[in-house]
């Protein structure tokens, strides 16, 4: 138990950020869904194209596993790439908020195919426990992805676990795709918010200003 107090009080900072990041918005997308009427399609003739690959659901759920334990791993490796990724993180889903209040938008799904029993159930079990399929335009998860992406290869990591990281990131972008949860512009969309909260966190120094202010 000491051990916890310990470990709770020396990483305060890790623990509150990590809490906001996760857990705020989940509570964030859920709760947008009750503001959201007449939510609209936003797809591309090219949507059409890309097949329903139904196994990549497995890769799709890595996405939380995935976003927390790289996380979790950047700040033992990296506390100010940590933190200024976690940052922009939080203000690429604010923007994304923003969005989804005065773009509500949704998803179409086709009809799942019979694949193996295990396979169509955690599809169904996906699906469910994202029913209503909104809030897709820009894709949260693809925004997640990005920002770890970036993140890490601004950080000290070593270039293979920049490269692995990337690779994880980037299959789980190409699933919500295949898995069909989101479509082109959701992806394209996510992709430019991280782009501008990244410079929003280097160009006004927002984590520079707060490690300072801690200090005093």
């Amino acid at each position: 138990m000491e051990k916890i107090k310990n470990y709770v009080k020396n990483n305060k900072n890790f623990i509150i950020s990590m809490s906001i990041l996760f857990l705020g918005n989940m509570f964030m997308y859920w709760f947008l869904k009750l503001f959201q009427g007449n939510p609209i399609y936003i797809d591309y003739y090219l949507d059409d194209k890309i097949p329903f690959w139904g196994w990549t659901v497995y890769i799709y759920d890595m996405f939380y596993p995935f976003s927390i334990i790289s996380f979790i791993l950047l700040y033992r490796k990296d506390q100010d790439a940590y933190y200024k990724g976690i940052i922009a993180t939080i203000i690429g889903c604010i923007i994304c908020y923003i969005i989804y209040l005065i773009i509500p938008t949704i998803m179409y799904r086709p009809e799942i195919p019979q694949y193996d029993a295990l396979t169509n159930l955690v599809l169904k079990i996906t699906y469910y426990f994202d029913d209503p399929p909104l809030n897709c335009f820009p894709s949260l998860h693809c925004v997640f992805c990005f920002q770890v992406m970036f993140t890490y290869f601004k950080s000290n990591y070593n270039v293979k676990r920049k490269l692995f990281t990337a690779l994880i990131a980037i299959l789980i972008v190409l699933s919500t795709l295949l898995v069909k949860q989101h479509y082109i512009f959701d992806v394209i969309s996510a992709l430019l918010i991280c782009i501008i909260a990244t410079i929003i966190v280097d160009l006004f120094k927002i984590y520079d200003r707060l490690k300072e202010k801690n200090k005093n």
